[in-house]
């Protein structure tokens, strides 16, 4: 490979220094410009999953979270509308709301003790009186400042922070299927994100985490213990013997599916242990009476998606996960069980296996952050230049769901996802 310094990050920065159809510079992991220029463009200009209606469905309800590393508060304002308000006391820019959730009709700054309703407006300024005419005149302007644009689909709720742009439904497109695909296994067509989140402090670039969430390559050797641990997996994890695809769905999102090799089995609950019917009689039924018993069989064979949604946030089976880049080399990522409402014998069964692969000492999570934390600091060797992504780029074909690979190693993904990185990280700003 050839030798090849990055551009520096200016207002022109030349992307394709740093990005190639089959591979990506080391630098767009360690590079403290590269780092500031996503939060400028990715984060601060494009659609980022914040929360999901679950968890602020009462008037008063709220969130604390990131968008890149702005602090927002995602809140059911008591007029019924959910805003994202920046985390930002507008007096002298202390961060108003500390608590990861709660439910509050006004937060009140700790610094000087400005009161903001939960719809963003200002309240109450103790003695105002010493501002004088023409703090009274613009007082009606001095309330939280808003995310510009928030949006839901199903649930899950997108912000961004900028004014103008695509719409979540352009931004989602194709990946929409995958969402449609979980909530067909929950009979009401909802979920509910209140099992509390489980946080995973990754010593690693943000992209790292999410990437290889959807690489099929890993699994055999750094999940090695857990093969050794369980049962022989019921689906094999050998390319060449299963109809798996990797999938590039377009705008950086992507997959990898086991629905075909689902359906030609055609077997429940092949993805979930092949635990029989008769152990959930209440979910069964309540699906049947929902959905019928051709889709509920459907259903139950296809089993739910493990999709990664622009920029952070995948559908891991019956998890889901959301990231918060924090430096380059830092990342908190956010898991939780997608519990269904009204299904306790279903939804302990998920918690249980949340935390088997997900927890504190769970089988998946902890491999995946050593990998991580590995793969950062192979980086501080910064010879070759280059990481490459070439693997399938030869058998990838094009469908009508996007760019796909029968071979489950295939960097398919990643190479969808490094596209949609070049092409918003390389926009002008």
């Amino acid at each position: 490979m050839t030798t090849l310094e990055p551009a520096a990050v200016t207002a022109d920065f030349d992307v394709s220094t740093v990005v190639r159809h089959d591979r990506v510079h080391g630098s767009v992991y360690t590079s403290p410009e590269i780092f500031q220029r996503e939060l400028d463009t990715i984060f601060r200009r494009g659609w980022v999953y914040v929360a999901h209606e679950s968890e602020v469905s009462e008037p008063g309800d709220y969130l604390t979270r990131r968008i890149g590393t702005d602090p927002v508060v995602v809140v059911h304002g008591r007029d019924g509308e959910i805003r994202v308000l920046l985390n930002r006391c507008t007096h002298r820019a202390n961060k108003l709301c500390n608590a990861e959730k709660g439910s509050a009709s006004s937060f009140r700054c700790p610094y000087h003790g400005w009161t903001f309703s939960n719809t963003g407006a200002l309240s109450a300024v103790p003695m105002r009186e010493g501002y004088g005419e023409t703090f009274r005149q613009v007082r009606s302007e001095l309330g939280l400042a808003a995310v510009p644009r928030v949006e839901s689909y199903r649930g899950f709720i997108f912000a961004s922070l900028a004014a103008e742009g695509i719409s979540l439904t352009e931004h989602l497109g194709r990946a929409t299927t995958a969402i449609d695909r979980l909530l067909a296994l929950s009979p009401t067509g909802t979920i509910d994100l209140r099992a509390n989140w489980m946080k995973h402090h990754h010593r690693a670039n943000w992209k790292m985490v999410v990437e290889n969430n959807v690489d099929g390559y890993h699994a055999l050797f750094t999940h090695a213990s857990v093969y050794d641990a369980i049962r022989p997996a019921k689906v094999s994890h050998i390319p060449t013997k299963v109809d798996v695809v990797v999938r590039d769905m377009g705008n950086g999102h992507s997959e990898i599916d086991y629905s075909a090799e689902y359906r030609k089995l055609d077997e429940e609950f092949v993805w979930y242990g092949r635990i029989p019917r008769a152990k959930l009689p209440k979910y069964i039924a309540d699906l049947e009476s929902a959905y019928g018993a051709e889709k509920t069989h459907d259903s139950l064979v296809v089993g739910p998606p493990h999709t990664l949604i622009w920029p952070n946030l995948f559908l891991a089976e019956m998890n889901i996960m959301y990231v918060e880049p924090i430096a380059p080399d830092e990342t908190i990522a956010y898991t939780t069980a997608a519990l269904f409402p009204g299904q306790q014998e279903m939804n302990q069964r998920m918690l249980r296996r949340a935390e088997g692969a997900m927890g504190p000492s769970g089988f998946l999570i902890a491999d995946d952050g050593e990998i991580g934390m590995r793969n950062q600091a192979g980086l501080a060797a910064r010879k070759p230049d280059w990481l490459v992504l070439a693997r399938g780029i030869e058998t990838d074909t094009e469908d009508e769901t996007g760019i796909v690979n029968s071979d489950k190693s295939a960097e398919t993904p990643q190479r969808g996802f490094y596209r949609q990185w070049a092409a918003v990280v390389g926009q002008e700003i």
